[in-house]
């Protein structure tokens, strides 16, 4: 099979993952095998002594020095044939060409042709940083080599790290492909493989060909990917990854990727994951059908004043993307609760902006098979800036529809009714600079109609106007070391209430993240449920930078409730009052260490309702990483409207280049680790490895022994019960030889790692 590499030269390389040149590691290179800048004319011929010969021929002796189109040629002696342009009988020589070096006892070389003929030597291929030892040479440069009883590697030591023994290795310049015939691998100085043939990239550009295969033991047990990756152009390509799952199967997943508009930040991609005849499918879920698949088809472009942007996923059922999750494709994570189903145009003029688009979702909770889809949703924007006055106007029209799904396996007789939403809403902004202060007042006034396609319902409207009135100044010190900030603000925010317990709920939640959130347009149910509210809030921010990067911040926080919300009381079992509280925002950053603390302390409840944080440390041999989050009264979080979770990360460089790695997050409320791993790495100039255990906590559900569909609490806790997705990961690279294709191994979300 032909390895080939992903690492990739002017195609995005920040999107599509390309690996640094492994040349530029320090130390990596062979110091037998300097980089030279050569500027020799390409008619220069020296030595130290040269005699014409009867035939005309030119005899070289002591210190030859030859140079050749792209390079030079060095030796002792050498025999320069004039008619034919070729230098025979060259002794003790060396070559440097196109950066590459060659180094022999005997050999030729036609200036013309390029061909040449050398024995007993030597060669460094920089590109590649590839050492080939070799008994004879034969080919031409720029075009095709061929070395005879040879031995490569790309270690300074083979005794510690690899080296391959072979018959023939070719190596062809044209095609930037190579192979190996009859070859015996040795790492470590112990022959661990043979084979008769080996094909591998002879350049570290994007090339077609097999990737490394990836080996885990799952708690499905044996699963290997065999990833062919194939370039389509220079901004596509496509990578094809059968797959072999012990337990369930065999597969097939593809993950294609291409870039639009010529623009790097256009991150387009169709992954596809397919499993006919699952064979676990039928006796965990009662399936009839066996086929388990799933796609995510995501684009953006651009083209004049009009964008488009596609977001589109689909699966075979809802429980594909738990039991096989995968490294190659992503078209949801694990705990992803939906898929996007997606497609927008919008086209922006000036200060006037229009969208159009299609939105739903399909549950990945098996228990829920309906759920609302817009078909269409519009919306015009207008907006007006200006140094003291600004005013925009936003419409919204959205249709909903019950999308009743295929993909659950219960039938919940959801029923339930669509309908259209109209929402527009006018505001402006007012500002006024004094000597020291600027005073902002920002009024809105949100109208909402709904038309449902319910029988004997009238229309539903309301209007709910809303006020911001915000002082501040920016204080500042300048100085040759450092520069500080100080930044007083001081909020009143008032939106009036209007009854809205007649109106749907077709937006998903949208969580308040952090109870100090006071910006108009976080909805606390979509445009569904406008809160009523009525606060004050005061604010205190010092931030200083130094000239060494270090920066420092500190934020302190009152808000003071001046009235109960009754919006967010009529949606609660148990009702919450107007509350008093003091947060605070803290970070720190400088070369090695990164922290950040922010905390929300409840007066009314003498609690701390939110806590937010994360510590980074990067030390020469040591990178470790900690975050802690928790939040406390979430109103419709769950029955105890609490979370709370810890993450820790390690990595730490352990002697002559081992490294251990390790992490776990856990849920502190329920005592349960959700993810785990740990292993061991090793990395030096030619050769890197890495074993790891993995583990995730998930939810399994029994739909067989499932009877009842009133899903009462004692029903529910009977049909799930908590299965460990267990794999041992294995990942292996023989530097210069196989493509470098290194996956980003995403062992958490990172969801608290802010830093």
């Amino acid at each position: 099979m032909l390895i080939a590499t992903k690492s990739i030269s002017g195609f995005a390389q920040d999107y599509l993952g390309a690996e640094s040149n492994q040349n530029n590691v320090q130390g990596c290179i062979h110091p037998s095998f300097p980089l030279l800048i050569d500027n020799h004319a390409t008619d220069s011929l020296n030595a130290g002594i040269m005699n014409v010969l009867s035939n005309g021929d030119i005899s070289l002796d002591d210190n030859v020095f030859i140079a050749i189109e792209k390079g030079n040629i060095n030796a002792s002696s050498a025999t320069y044939i004039q008619n034919q342009g070729e230098f025979k009988d060259i002794k003790n020589g060396s070559i440097y060409h196109s950066q590459n070096y060659f180094k022999f006892l005997n050999g030729s070389l036609n200036k013309q042709s390029s061909a040449i003929k050398l024995s007993d030597g030597e060669s460094f291929l920089r590109e590649r940083n590839l050492h080939i030892k070799y008994q004879s040479l034969e080919g031409k440069l720029d075009d095709s080599l061929e070395f005879r009883d040879a031995s490569l590697s790309s270690c300074n030591d083979t005794s510690s790290g690899w080296r391959i023994e072979a018959e023939a290795i070719n190596i062809s310049e044209v095609t930037s492909r190579g192979h190996i015939e009859d070859l015996r691998l040795k790492i470590l100085d112990k022959t661990v493989l043979r084979l008769p043939y080996l094909p591998f990239p002879a350049t570290t550009k994007r090339l077609s060909g097999f990737l490394e295969p990836e080996l885990n033991f799952t708690s499905d047990g044996l699963d290997l990917f065999l990833p062919y990756f194939w370039v389509l152009s220079k901004q596509s390509d496509i990578t094809l990854a059968p797959r072999i799952l012990k337990k369930r199967g065999s597969g097939l997943e593809v993950n294609y990727r291409y870039l639009s508009n010529n623009n790097t930040a256009s991150k387009n991609y169709l992954d596809l994951l397919f499993f006919p005849e699952d064979k676990e499918f039928r006796k965990d879920y009662g399936a009839n059908n066996n086929d388990r698949w799933a796609f995510r088809f995501k684009e953006k472009r651009t083209i004049s004043n009009f964008t488009t942007s596609i977001d589109w996923a689909k699966s075979s059922d809802s429980m594909v993307l738990l039991d096989l999750p995968s490294s190659i494709t992503n078209i949801a994570n694990q705990r992803d609760h939906y898929l996007t189903q997606s497609i927008s145009i919008g086209m922006v003029l000036d200060r006037l902006s229009f969208n159009i688009m299609r939105e739903g979702h399909q549950s990945l909770n098996p228990f829920i098979n309906s759920t609302y889809v817009k078909k269409p949703e519009v919306q015009i924007q207008y907006i007006q800036h200006a140094s003291n006055l600004s005013y925009f106007i936003k419409t919204d029209f959205s249709n909903f529809e019950i999308d009743e799904t295929k993909y659950s396996f219960i039938d919940n007789n959801l029923s339930g009714k669509g309908g259209e939403r109209f929402v527009a809403e006018v505001g402006g902004e007012i500002l006024h600079s004094l000597k020291h202060v600027d005073v902002s007042i920002f009024g809105t006034v949100l109208h909402k109609k709904y038309n449902l396609d319910v029988a004997n319902t009238n229309s539903l409207s309301s209007s709910i106007p809303s006020i911001k009135i915000k002082i501040s100044s920016l204080f500042r010190k300048l100085s040759e070391s450092d520069i500080s900030l100080i930044s007083p603000e001081f909020v009143y925010q008032k939106t009036n209430f209007k009854d809205q317990s007649m109106n749907p709920i077709f937006d998903l939640h949208q969580r308040n993240i952090g109870n100090f959130n006071t910006s108009n347009t976080q909805y606390f149910f979509g445009k569904d449920r406008i809160p009523d509210s009525e606060f004050l809030i005061g604010k205190l921010k010092w931030q200083k930078r130094l000239k060494n990067n270090e920066r420092f911040n500190i934020e302190l926080i009152k808000k003071n409730e001046l009235k109960t919300s009754r919006v967010i009381n009529e949606m609660l079992i148990s009702p919450i009052g107007k509350d008093n509280q003091i947060g605070t925002n803290l970070s720190f950053e400088k070369k090695n260490l990164k922290t950040y603390i922010s905390a929300n302390y409840s007066q009314k409840r003498n609690t701390l309702n939110y806590g937010n944080a994360g510590l980074e440390i990067s030390l020469p041999e040591t990178n470790l990483m900690l975050s802690r989050s928790f939040q406390k009264n979430i109103p419709l979080l769950n029955s105890t409207n609490e979370i709370d979770y810890a993450e820790i990360s390690i990595e730490h460089l352990m002697s002559q280049g081992y490294k251990l790695i390790g992490g776990i997050t856990k849920d502190l409320n329920a005592k349960k680790n959700l993810e785990s791993y740990f292993g061991i790495s090793f990395e030096n100039c030619c050769l890197a490895f890495k074993v790891y255990a993995s583990d995730k906590r998930l939810s399994k559900y029994n739909f067989l022994n499932f009877q009842s569909s009133q899903l009462s609490n004692m029903t529910w806790e009977n049909m799930i019960s908590v299965e460990n997705k267990s794999r041992i990961n294995f990942e292996f690279e023989l530097k210069g030889l196989t493509g470098g294709n290194k996956r980003i191994n995403s062992f958490f979300s990172n969801a608290f790692m802010n830093l």
